[in-house]
């Protein structure tokens, strides 16, 4: 049995990294409504792989990284504060009730961003091929990535032993042969991916404003979470709830399950908190129990990379938008597209009920809209529900509309009045944390979608300071049963064109049986002649 692959990393700096510059003072401030619901999600992280630079002195070394680290914290100063869970008070605004999260920042014990800085004698091609030696399917467990983001624990998680833990780590690592790694990791009531890139593109400005001897960049993100909140509808820091609003959030097409409800035979500790009996007197919402059974934690998992191509992504949009009476657009076809052939590679019963728990962006969907600057993670997720057919039918691509015509109309019911009568009620829940709106196991796939992100203009070193470009991004994601993530692939056509330009690379995370079936199945990639 061979050995698993390994960087052989030396750690060479461990530190924590602070503004260069602040002239605020000392300050406490509440993240919004839907950051607190999603601050036990996995940590929101990001790798850019980049090529050697074309000379040996234009090298990204750690000395200069952690300085366009510091310039660039001076204007996201609360990335360094110490974040943390309100306590139980009775009779408070939405923003004081009990586990919701705060940031205190600008003070003398503020924990800092992480900051490591490694080096490994390996070659980063020997792991990561160019593109084209990828090809169509790549088998992402050859990286062992996890080597490559500071092992950390990050605040708003269950290391009790962590000691003023970091909202934010970062990890530059130096291979052999002159590439890099960054890695970028945010605990995700901060961040979602959109905030992420956004840091992570602004902190790449900066390194380069660096490398040519300029001033930096004017940076202009927005932290303010309380504008989020001002889209609720009705007054959220009543002492009880609107009923007619809480009813209009709760027809939206979304799971409630109960993370707090121990089910029998669970393979993990539920998550109630220590002090929860403080408002154990408090009613709370209705809830469903977590389907437990229907995931074999244990089950081995794999995780490819595949890699769709513009054309191919047409072809899909093509056979499932012909003759539809909904206009769909290419995302909706290929998503339902990927999704038909995981639910046929798992080979469920008939008439089971399947959900596509899509993660929806609430910037551009709340009245008015939040700009793209906008900080925090401002995300939810849409239940996109179908059944398998009772006849198996013979044609691959029959449910393809139907597939793609479930994701359009869940989607569209997220509409700014039922948006904010979802920050209405989710004000008002007990503990934020309490509800799931997704799951993995047999019947789910939890779905992120990268795309407009900018990913590939992340560039520490610039081809104008000789960098040598960015070879391979890589959003994290936990290796289980029932993760999809897309985002565009890296290539020569025009920025600012379609998302599918370039083709698209989605990862995905399967039990590993299931996973051969779908790489095996001859309709994968869209081909209608292999129905023939």
């Amino acid at each position: 049995m061979s050995s698993p692959p390994t960087f052989s990393l030396t750690k060479t700096l461990t530190t924590r990294v602070f503004p260069e510059s602040t002239n605020q003072k000392p300050t406490t401030i509440s993240l919004s409504i839907i950051d607190a619901t999603v601050s036990r999600y996995a940590r929101c992280a990001a790798i850019w792989y980049h090529n050697p630079p074309s000379t040996p002195t234009h090298f990204l070394t750690p000395s200069h990284f952690h300085f366009a680290l510091s310039q660039t914290l001076t204007s996201y100063p609360q990335w360094c504060g110490r974040a943390f869970y309100t306590p139980y008070q009775p009779n408070t605004k939405h923003t004081q009730r009990y586990r919701r999260v705060q940031i205190t920042c600008n003070t003398i014990s503020d924990p800092g961003v992480e900051f490591v800085a490694a080096t490994s004698p390996k070659k980063l091609a020997d792991y990561i091929p160019d593109a084209l030696a990828r090809g169509k399917v790549w088998d992402a467990a050859c990286v062992p990535s996890k080597e490559l983001y500071p092992s950390t624990s990050l605040s708003l998680g269950d290391d009790r032993s962590a000691v003023n833990p970091p909202n934010v780590s970062v990890q530059l690592t130096s291979f052999a042969c002159g590439s890099t790694a960054v890695a970028i990791s945010f605990t995700h009531a901060l961040a979602d991916a959109q905030t992420l890139s956004r840091f992570a593109r602004d902190l790449a400005a900066v390194s380069r404003a660096m490398l040519r001897g300029e001033e930096p960049p004017v940076l202009s993100p927005i932290f303010d979470p309380g504008l989020l909140d001002e889209r609720a509808v009705g007054d959220v820091d009543a002492d009880e709830p609107d009923r007619e609003l809480q009813e209009e959030a709760r027809k939206l097409p979304m799971h409630r399950y109960d993370n707090y409800l121990e089910v029998e035979g669970q393979p993990f500790p539920y998550n109630m908190p220590g002090d929860f009996k403080k408002v154990a007197h408090l009613p709370t919402t209705p809830s469903t129990p977590i389907p437990w059974h229907e995931w074999d934690v244990k089950a081995k998992c794999s995780h490819r990379i595949l890699h769709f191509t513009a054309d191919e992504i047409s072809n899909i949009y093509n056979l499932a938008a012909e003759s539809q009476d909904v206009k769909l657009s290419k995302l909706d076809t290929l998503l339902a597209h990927i999704w038909l052939r995981i639910n046929t590679a798992r080979q469920l019963p008939p008439e089971t009920t399947t959900y596509l728990d899509y993660s929806v962006g609430l910037r551009s969907r709340v009245e008015p809209p939040l700009p793209a600057s906008f900080l925090g993670s401002p995300i939810t997720q849409a239940a996109v529900e179908i059944t398998i057919p009772s006849s198996p039918t013979s044609k691959p691509f029959a449910q393809l509309p139907e597939y793609a015509k479930q994701i359009r109309s869940t989607v569209r019911k997220f509409t700014p009045s039922a948006i904010g009568a979802l920050l209405h009620d989710s004000a008002f829940e007990v503990s934020p944390q309490r509800l799931w709106r997704g799951f993995l196991g047999t019947r789910h796939i939890i779905l992120t979608t990268w795309l407009h992100l900018g990913l590939e203009e992340v560039d520490f070193i610039g081809a104008e300071n000789g960098g040598g470009g960015l070879r391979h991004v890589d959003p994290i994601m936990p290796v289980c049963d029932g993760l999809m993530e897309m985002h565009e692939s890296i290539g020569d056509e025009i920025k600012n064109g379609h998302w599918s330009r370039n083709g698209v690379d989605v990862n995905v995370y399967l039990e590993t049986e299931t996973m051969s079936r779908l790489l095996e199945d001859p309709w994968l990639w869209g081909d209608q002649k292999s129905s023939n």
